[in-house]
């Protein structure tokens, strides 16, 4: 984590009033804070094993308040594109703090289908390349098929992040079509060298995006901690997710993700 997470991030919560007494701890993995509301640990290294200690272990989905991801999921809210039929994912990139394992991809892709729709992924199919790469099949309880490619590449790459609805109507995209590689705010061209910013955020600069995601995620639970029951309930099926994908992977069959 950046070294101005914790000041941001005490600064926003007093900013907004979210709450009091805030206390906010990084640990390998998670983000424990303690305040008024309650103490919560808030973990996006969903490989490992939590400890039992006093804090509600609280999954964070960074990517639930990513603008790209919002705004897809208003096209189907306010039914531009209706009554989606399938989705096509790709998310290849290298590893960083909030992407360690195989594990971590899924979560993050089977989470944002299930934002994306308000549908529940209920069978799986998945075939495994190791620990690095991974093909999923998936339905949800409203019968839409998500096709996912999930993976690393070496370090420095370029990541590969494509999100694609298709609908009885229309198609609807996170990148520009025939796009599959990150864009950038603001590009600045000179010789050989290209610069980038990608500062997004009004109030929280030179960040990572990330970073920034999770604050402001941090922000909106701690905000009403009645969302916490919602977040463990996502993150006990999404578990159970993960086991349907290692066992279609093993078995070669789809399979339920409930029994």
């Amino acid at each position: 984590m950046d070294s101005k997470f914790i000041p941001y991030l005490m600064e926003m919560t007093a900013k907004y009033s979210i709450a009091k007494d805030v206390a906010v701890e990084l640990e390998d993995g998670a983000v424990k804070v303690t305040c008024d509301k309650g103490a919560f640990r808030f973990f996006y290294d969903f490989q490992r094993e939590l400890p039992r200690d006093g804090f509600r272990n609280v999954p964070l989905y960074h990517w639930q308040l990513k603008r790209r991801y919002v705004e897809l999921r208003n096209i189907l809210d306010t039914e531009m594109v209706k009554n989606p039929l399938a989705l096509r994912i790709h998310h290849i990139v290298s590893r960083d703090d909030f992407t360690r394992s195989l594990k971590d991809i899924l979560v993050f892709e089977s989470s944002l289908v299930e934002f994306l729709t308000h549908q529940r992924i209920t069978r799986v199919f998945s075939d495994f390349s190791g620990e690095v790469y991974a093909n999923c099949i998936m339905s949800t309880e409203g019968n839409i098929k998500v096709s996912m490619e999930l993976g690393f590449s070496p370090d420095g790459s370029e990541p590969v992040l494509l999100h694609e609805i298709i609908g009885k109507n229309g198609l609807a995209s996170d990148v520009v079509v025939d796009t599959q590689t990150q864009q950038y705010p603001i590009y600045v061209f000179k010789g050989a060298q290209t610069r980038k910013y990608t500062d997004i955020d009004a109030e929280l600069y030179d960040m990572d995006n990330t970073q920034v995601d999770a604050i402001r995620f941090l922000m909106w639970a701690l905000t009403d901690v009645s969302r916490i029951d919602g977040l463990c309930e996502s993150y006990a099926h999404l578990e159970k997710v993960w086991k349907a994908a290692l066992a279609a992977n093993a078995d070669v069959r789809y399979t339920n993700v409930e029994g």
